[in-house]
């Protein structure tokens, strides 16, 4: 956040001081052409071994023209300087990018994986406890089976000691009854 914010200012500041130099440039060009008869008249000019009779507006021009030149020029290197920077710092954000991309495809491999692991260990789970339920509920039904059958088996014995007995305490009492009536007839 702290980049966004200054990034911005920098780029005002870097406006702003074009503007004023192109401003300054405008001023220059005009007072050279308002004040032309004075720079172009000749003078004196001193270099110490020897004198010449020269325009010294025009040499001081020529000067700044010269000096304005090599601050461009060097100017015109630090920003090309500058563009590299941010082209390698733009390679890399790319490329620390596509190391987070693959790093995150990475976890989410190995979540998944993970996840795979523990759904196969689960179902794996679930499949013994079936097993063993139906199992249980196997034995438990075969118990019952047996117990029923036996159950059955004890009630058909009774039923049929319950039967006996009464056909034969139905037959003793026809006899009962036979002797009573035979002795009252």
């Amino acid at each position: 956040m702290r980049h966004t914010l200054a990034f911005p200012v920098k780029v005002r500041i870097m406006r702003l001081k074009g503007i004023l130099i192109t401003i300054i440039v405008i001023i220059s060009i005009v007072f050279a052409v308002t004040n032309w008869q004075a720079l172009a008249a000749n003078l004196p000019i001193n270099f110490f071994f020897f004198t010449l009779q020269l325009p010294l507006g025009l040499i001081l021009l020529g000067a700044a023209v010269i000096l304005s030149a090599i601050f461009f020029f060097i100017s015109l290197i630090d920003r090309a300087g500058q563009l590299n920077r941010i082209t390698h710092l733009e390679r890399q954000i790319e490329g620390l990018q596509k190391k987070l991309e693959k790093k995150r495809i990475e976890e989410f491999e190995g979540i998944e994986k993970a996840l795979s692991d523990k759904m196969a260990g689960l179902t794996s789970e679930v499949q013994s406890f079936a097993t063993k339920v139906e199992s249980l509920t196997t034995k438990g039904w075969a118990s019952l089976e047996s117990k029923s059958e036996e159950k059955f088996a004890h009630l058909e014995e009774r039923v049929l000691l319950v039967r006996n007995e009464l056909a034969a305490d139905i037959a003793e009492t026809e006899d009962s009854l036979k002797k009573q009536f035979s002795q009252k007839s």
